[in-house]
């Protein structure tokens, strides 16, 4: 038989999301130089025009209650000129036909306002600056120029500064993605391990979680109530394989042992043969229909179903029976409650449970039988005066093959509490059993579709 070669596991790494980071961090990086370039433009172009608005208000102010003259501007400039040999700023008076009267500055007249000018001055190249044009009272141009060398250089540092933070950027988001991906890493490597070591067949192994906290405690306890439940499910798996197969044993050895009474020329009972082979039957039955309900492979019949008939029809049914046990089946009270069910279901339900009374308990062991409407739905229950079961016995009998040691020899396959419980799983209910004190208590609940008002009590009635 030729087999599939395991795949390797893939082994840990960088990766694609330590580069994915990285260059989302430096375009983030990037993008906040870019933006914090802009506002610091911005606010030296605002503090340019706010000084220019400023110089050009306190040249034009009048002087001894009358406006300034030309000359007087002429007059002011000079002085500047005289007292300030370098400056940020530059003072220009042009006449109504733009020939110049003060300043130094090889400068055409701009147009009236804020503008951006070039212009030649001091010996050097062309530069730019920041230009105020305002009228005077005289109608000449009073220019004032803000040679804007702090903005120059902020423009001809963007392109280096853009670059450093994209560097410095990737290289700290790479080195953040991987430092953050190594401690990832070596805080799921224990629960890789733990995968492992279920895939090579150890179901008891768990992820520690006293080291883990966030988000990788929550998934760490997640994963271990998954491998308890898968756990669970195994081991029932292999205790339901293990009990199949000694439940099976008993009647086809038997079986085998009549088979060989017909080969030693002795004849074969034919009734005995037929009722080994019966009860074969009747386990692969019992199986089968707790496969159908467990996996909702049967048909369902869903529909509103008040429980009261039901719970009538099965008491007139099952009253013979426990009569021929030398017990009786009381009627306690039944309340007028709707559920959506499977009417088969349930009556399967509950017969399985009031047979497993007559069957299981001594003669003489009555049964009691009620139906409340509570808080959480319909309340079934089903009371007996029998022995009741032992301590332990409570949640064991109702897995598939369990039996009570009450049963003695008794034949059953130990399927009936298996198959009530799956029937009211499939009803989203839930099957307890308790301790009646003496006897035994089956408690079953169902959610109810109909609203707590609707609950109609009935008294008690004997069958």
């Amino acid at each position: 038989m030729r087999l599939t070669p395991r795949l390797a596991a893939p082994r840990g790494g960088v990766g694609r999301l330590a580069i994915q980071v990285g260059i989302a961090f430096a375009l983030a990086m990037a993008a906040v130089g870019m933006i914090a370039f802009s506002a610091a433009d911005a606010w030296v172009s605002s503090r340019i025009d706010a000084s220019l608005r400023h110089h050009t208000a306190k040249y034009l102010a009048p002087l001894d209650g009358h406006l300034v003259t030309d000359v007087e501007l002429v007059e002011r400039i000079g002085d500047w000129q005289r007292r300030k040999v370098l400056s940020e700023r530059t003072y220009l008076l042009f006449d109504r036909q733009g020939r110049r009267l003060a300043g130094r500055l090889d400068l055409a007249p701009p147009a009236p306002g804020l503008s951006d000018v070039r212009f030649y001055g001091g010996g050097r190249a062309s530069q730019t600056g920041r230009a105020l044009a305002t009228r005077t009272p005289d109608g000449s141009l009073l220019v004032i120029v803000q040679h804007s060398e702090a903005a120059e250089n902020l423009h001809a540092l963007l392109p280096s500064v853009v670059l450093l933070i994209s560097l410095v950027a990737v290289i700290m988001g790479v080195t953040a993605t991987l430092l953050f991906a190594r401690l990832t890493a070596n805080r799921l490597l224990e629960t890789q391990s733990a995968a492992d070591a279920i895939a090579a067949g150890d179901l008891s192994r768990r992820i520690p979680t006293d080291r883990l906290d966030g988000m990788f405690a929550v998934q760490a306890h997640s994963l271990n109530r998954m491998l308890d439940r898968m756990e669970e499910l195994v081991s029932a798996q292999q205790l339901f394989s293990s009990n199949l197969a000694h439940e099976l044993r008993t009647p086809l050895t038997r079986l085998r042992t009549l088979l060989a009474q017909g080969d030693s020329g002795r004849p074969v009972p034919l009734e005995r043969a037929e009722r080994e082979c019966a009860a074969i039957i009747a386990i692969f039955d019992a199986l089968l229909r707790l496969a159908e309900i467990e996996t909702g492979r049967l048909p369902r019949v869903m529909a509103p179903l008040s429980l009261r008939p039901l719970l009538e029809d099965v008491a007139d049914t099952m009253e013979p029976v426990l009569a021929d046990h030398g017990g009786r089946l009381e009627v306690g009270r039944l309340d007028d409650v709707t559920i959506t069910g499977d009417a088969d279901l349930l009556n399967q339900l509950l017969v399985n449970l009031l047979e497993n009374v007559a069957t299981h308990t001594p003669a003489g062991t009555s049964a009691r039988l009620s139906l409340e409407r509570d808080e959480a739905g319909a309340l079934i229950t089903i009371r007996d005066d029998g022995p009741g079961l032992g301590p332990g016995d409570h949640h064991r009998l109702l897995r598939p093959f369990e039996r009570g040691a009450a049963a003695g020899d008794v034949r059953g396959s130990g399927l009936g509490l298996a198959i009530a419980q799956a029937i009211v799983r499939f009803h989203r209910g839930r099957l307890d059993l308790g301790d009646a004190a003496p006897g035994l208590e089956v408690r079953v609940q169902i959610p109810a579709n109909d609203p707590l008002s609707a609950v109609v009590p009935a008294g008690p009635a004997a069958a």
